[in-house]
């Protein structure tokens, strides 16, 4: 196995995956041909404080660059990369301030090589480079929160009950158990072609509201 077949060990070089393929894109019609095809985005802040993006597969691997991604994305497994980089990133929920500033980068580096994101784009960012978000920021936030759990639906009729996703036969502990097996979001909407990724961010919401409670113990 060469090194180019390793996962990357550290965030160091996970940064340095994203910035070198931010870097080298719009110089690599090879890259610029298949970016569409991606759906999950990680992004770091670049030394000048501005936004770089990459797909996990080129961030996941150790020593890549443009050519190795090119002769090796089609063997590589996307659901590898996703699990391995949740130690360092996190996921951007959408309708987001943050989520919306990522999205306007990443069209825009889209725009410039008469390309088009895939309409499944989840988005992460290096954990180390999020900032405290001021308090209308927040609100904002708490606003596309209570969105999402407008998608959690309760119905007698409809799984007995229980919390579904829009009221289709797909409860919330499905989605759930999918992710604990360790699914990720792509596989997910790939073979559940009816759901949306703001369904699973919302079944994330949901169970994260319903854990977030006081537990009171008898004396």
């Amino acid at each position: 196995m060469s090194g180019a077949d390793h996962l990357i060990a550290n965030v160091k070089q996970a940064r340095t995956n994203v910035l070198r393929y931010w870097d080298e894109m719009p110089e690599s019609t090879g890259l610029q041909d298949i970016m569409s095809y991606a759906r999950g985005w990680y992004a770091c802040r670049s030394e000048a404080g501005t936004w770089a993006l990459a797909p996990s597969k080129f961030v996941g691997y150790a020593n890549n660059d443009p050519d190795t991604y090119l002769r090796s994305h089609e063997e590589r497994d996307g659901r590898i990369t996703e699990r391995l980089l949740r130690r360092w990133f996190v996921n951007i929920l959408p309708s987001t301030p943050l989520h919306d500033e990522l999205m306007n980068v990443l069209a825009g580096m889209f725009a410039r090589s008469g390309k088009t994101p895939n309409k499944r784009v989840h988005l992460h960012v290096l954990e180390s480079d999020l900032t405290v978000s001021a308090s209308s920021d927040n609100e904002e936030s708490e606003q596309a929160k209570e969105a999402l759990l407008r998608r959690i639906t309760f119905d007698p009729e409809v799984l007995g009950g229980r919390p579904a996703i829009r009221g289709l036969r797909i409860s919330v502990s499905d989605v759930l158990d999918l992710l604990a097996a360790g699914v990720s979001h792509e596989e997910i909407l790939t073979d559940f072609p009816y759901l949306e990724a703001d369904d699973i961010s919302a079944a994330l919401e949901y169970a994260a509201r319903a854990v977030d409670h006081r537990v009171i113990t008898p004396a």
